[in-house]
């Protein structure tokens, strides 16, 4: 009552002003509304989606794909679209800045969705792709099965995690064929990519799984006997998939291109971005450019001081076998002290740990480098996980100046920098804690990319590998490798460049073997206009950076614009920058609270 009171009497002091204040908490509430349905309401039709954000309830659920099913969700897309224009057009001109953006956030993130359905049509193209859907989303839960007494877990909790797996399995056949019936129109280069992620499938299914279920509910129980049967299940519609691609993976066309002008919408309506394809290949061009310069300069430091890059001039080379799996945890323990001790950013004490593990076989031949997982979006949990693919020999990786194996310190140091610290498990650790939900559920790769790419060259530039050559020389390095992807991420999806010519220039132009190559190229078909995301998100934090001097001149600091920069979730530099540009007259502090940092 009191509450009601005071508002009475300060609107009758100023009317106009509180019925706009007003008017912008109505309009806020309805987009954090919105943004909850579609979450929600999108775990409920997609329980895959649900396990990998961490939303409980859907971890033993799985849809049943269907002509039906995929027009539904288009509408309730349309729907969503029409709800949103909407409570925009009822606020009027009195929107704030942060509901403004909020509501580009949401439309963004529509038109990503239905662009995928109604323009890419990826899963008419992609016929593998549910069978590795049920692999990745199972791995995912493997990955977090709960351990009686860690954390709180219970016999109770273990027991109801593998009931999920068992029930999902179960179903997962039928879900797999249904989807298969969708794939109208298989591409080629997307039978090949799944092809390659199904043969190290059952590695994953009869070892690691299996061994956890052996451990968890003891050989001899009704549940494991339960979980064998689902599991050959899986194993066996796997079998029927892979051997399908490959009989007819020579008659499926070339089918992954889009036109140049959906590509340039795609940058416009989906990332936010002030660029067009043409923009972003001359950055391709600029970052090889530097990059191969930078390699000059080292080289000319290599020749007079005697020095060959590798292990000799990168901190000695990393341990073979299971101490490597410590060394990465002393390397990236390393990397907090060095944020810490030149004061680069806030590392938040509740910030939790990554586990070190092996990257399973069905990933490897897409992820042949270090990758990461961050914790789960609605998940208490606080660990993440890093994943290494160990040579088979240090040396002869560090002989060849591998670009995917790290083999020396400071090649860990610098791939855990961005995986890592402070890169994609701090920022996204302190993202999926914003307390505006439409900020904590967005994935601008941009954002994330463009931070963690930032900041390999920004530990060089800070001294982090004192007069050694061999970090500076990877960071030059894969410097180039993201000019590459931006280059070939344009010319390969639009049909202008062959998946031949494409892989070609991408290895002359990385140092990658033509087969990494190959690899990353393909992966471009399956997730166009990601892979420019390093390049474009760089450019614009470090176009934010110096406007940001500019306007705090002797006031300002690198923690103190670090700081600001990680309190706006991980969105679009086009809601970033006018954002923390209209609130540098606040204390960091502030903003830090404001974002639950």
């Amino acid at each position: 009552m009191f509450q009601s009171k005071l508002f009475l009497a300060t609107c009758l002091m100023g009317f106009v002003t509180c019925v706009s204040a007003a008017q912008e908490t109505q309009t806020h509430v309805q987009l954090v509304q919105l943004a909850q349905d579609m979450t929600q309401t999108t775990a409920k039709l997609y329980p895959i989606s649900a396990t990998m954000m961490g939303i409980t309830g859907h971890d033993g659920e799985l849809e049943q794909p269907s002509e039906a099913y995929r027009q539904h969700y288009i509408g309730q897309m349309n729907l969503w679209q029409k709800q949103l224009k909407t409570i925009v057009a009822g606020a009027g001109k009195t929107m704030s800045l942060v509901d403004q953006d909020d509501a580009k956030l949401l439309q963004s993130k529509i038109a990503r969705e239905l662009n995928q359905l109604t323009i890419y049509r990826q899963d008419r193209k992609d016929y593998g792709s549910w069978a590795l859907n049920i692999v990745g989303v199972i791995y995912d839960q493997f990955l977090h099965l709960p351990v009686n007494g860690v954390e709180g877990a219970s016999n109770a909790d273990v027991t109801s995690a593998w009931n999920d797996i068992i029930a999902r399995m179960s179903k997962a056949s039928d879900y797999i064929v249904r989807g298969q019936r969708l794939s109208t129109t298989p591409g080629h280069l997307f039978g090949v990519i799944s092809s390659e992620q199904l043969g190290g499938a059952p590695e994953f299914l009869n070892e690691a799984l299996t061994g956890a279920a052996k451990s968890q509910l003891g050989e001899q129980s009704a549940e494991y006997r339960r979980f064998v049967q689902a599991r050959d299940q899986v194993l066996q519609t796997l079998s029927v998939t892979k051997s399908y691609i490959d009989a007819h993976l020579k008659s499926w066309p070339e089918n992954h291109t889009i036109t140049p002008e959906t590509y340039d919408m795609m940058l416009r309506d989906e990332q936010l971005l002030p660029f067009k394809s043409v923009d972003v290949q001359r950055m391709g061009w600029d970052e090889l450019s530097h990059g191969w310069a930078e390699e000059a300069w080292l080289k000319s430091r290599s020749v007079k001081s005697g020095l060959p890059f590798g292990p000799l001039s990168g901190g000695g080379i990393a341990p073979d076998g299971a101490a490597l799996i410590d060394y990465y945890r002393d390397r990236i323990a390393d990397l907090r002290k060095f944020v810490v001790d030149n004061d680069v950013v806030t590392v938040p004490a509740w910030l939790g740990s990554m586990k070190i593990i092996e990257t399973p076989s069905f990933l490897q031949s897409v992820s042949p480098g270090a990758s990461m997982n961050s914790p789960r979006l609605f998940s208490t949990s606080t660990t993440g996980f890093y994943f290494i693919t160990p040579p088979k020999s240090l040396k002869e990786a560090a002989e060849r100046l591998d670009m995917n194996q790290d083999f020396d310190s400071d090649r860990i140091m610098s791939t855990a920098a961005h995986e890592a610290m402070p890169g994609h498990f701090m920022q996204l650790s302190i993202a999926k804690r914003h307390s505006n939900y439409i900020r904590r559920i967005q994935e601008s790769g941009v954002f994330a990319e463009g931070w963690a790419f930032y900041g390999e060259e920004m530990f060089v530039r800070l001294g982090m590998y004192g007069d050694n050559l061999d970090g500076r020389l990877f960071t030059a390095r894969w410097e180039r490798v993201r000019g590459a992807r931006a280059i070939v991420d344009y010319k390969f999806i639009t049909g202008e460049w062959s998946y031949e010519l494409a892989a070609e220039f991408y290895s002359k132009q990385s140092g990658f073997t033509l087969d990494a190559a190959k690899a990353a190229v393909a992966g471009i078909a399956k997730n166009p206009g990601y892979m420019i995301a390093y390049t474009v998100g760089r450019l614009q934090l470090q176009t934010l950076l110096g406007e940001y001097m500019l306007r705090t001149g002797a006031n300002g600091s690198l923690h103190d614009f670090h700081d600001r920069l990680l309190s706006y979730g991980t969105t679009p530099f086009a809601v970033v920058g006018p954002e923390l540009l209209q609130d540098l007259n606040k204390p960091v502090q502030e903003v830090r609270a404001a974002a639950n940092y």
